[in-house]
């Protein structure tokens, strides 16, 4: 597989780290968000799960309506979804214009070739990609790990420094209502952190982050602070609201944090 450590997730665009990334299920939300001050824009269908993959017009869609005013990334579901399709299918969910994908490791813990497989899917996603900039992969660790039955961050991070991924997501598999940080204690994610930091890469961190537990998540450092049911009207599966992301971005800009760079 190519090495992708050269080419670090720009954000540039961005004025105060960290910034506010906000997930989106279809081209009107992806406008809501945008007007609203959101740094990135994620792509993916939430009733289908953390990490659930959005159609591929709906991908095509969102792209075209954000025009390169922000990057775009995508979720392309768990690696043990994708089936007897294999990478063939989550090659044809992209489209051109996407930064960065996440396949999610759920599952995976006891398969023995979980990490050969995720790359033979990261690679078909990158060569089905004939322009420049193909999109580039994102590490995706799940504080709960356990439950998700997923590899422990410790392997999915030395994964990801193996296949050269310029950013980690922290995560949560399950949404039930719990949150990161009820799934991983502070200073221990801290300490995370800084192992991702030593490889240069960038952190995400998310897991149905709200008011307090966002400006506790900006705390620890991350390049971006991602969340859905937190820019919603009412619950992750309702519609983006631009008040509650103008909202998150004031939490986030008005905290002086530790970890500011």
């Amino acid at each position: 597989m190519r090495d992708l450590s050269q080419k670090p997730f720009d954000l540039s665009h961005v004025a105060r780290l960290p910034g506010l990334l906000v997930s989106v299920r279809d081209a009107a939300e992806a406008l809501t968000a945008l007007e609203a001050g959101a740094d990135v824009i994620d792509v993916k269908e939430p009733a289908n799960g953390s990490l659930g993959a959005a159609a591929p017009t709906t991908i095509e869609t969102v792209v075209r309506a954000v025009a390169r005013r922000r990057p775009v990334t995508v979720a392309l579901g768990e690696l043990a979804d994708l089936g007897s399709s294999g990478p063939s299918c989550a090659a044809k969910t992209m489209t051109s214009g996407v930064l960065l994908f996440k396949i999610g490791l759920a599952g995976c813990r006891a398969d023995r070739t979980w990490q050969k497989k995720w790359c033979e899917v990261i690679a078909e996603v990158i060569s089905s990609h004939g322009d420049r900039n193909p999109p580039r992969p994102v590490a995706v660790a799940y504080a709960d790990w356990e439950a998700a039955t997923a590899p422990e961050p410790e392997a999915v991070l030395q994964a990801a420094v193996e296949s050269g991924c310029p950013a980690l997501l922290v995560d949560t598999w399950r949404k039930n209502g719990d949150t990161l940080f009820d799934c991983w204690e502070a200073e221990s994610l801290r300490k995370f952190i800084e192992d991702v930091r030593r490889h240069s890469m960038r952190i995400v961190l998310a897991g149905s982050l709200r008011g307090d537990e966002v400006v506790r998540a900006a705390s620890l450092g991350p390049d971006l602070v991602a969340v859905r049911g937190a820019a919603c009207g009412a619950g992750r599966n309702s519609t983006i609201c631009g008040e509650r992301v103008r909202e998150l971005k004031r939490l986030l800009g008005g905290q002086s944090f530790a970890g500011e760079r």
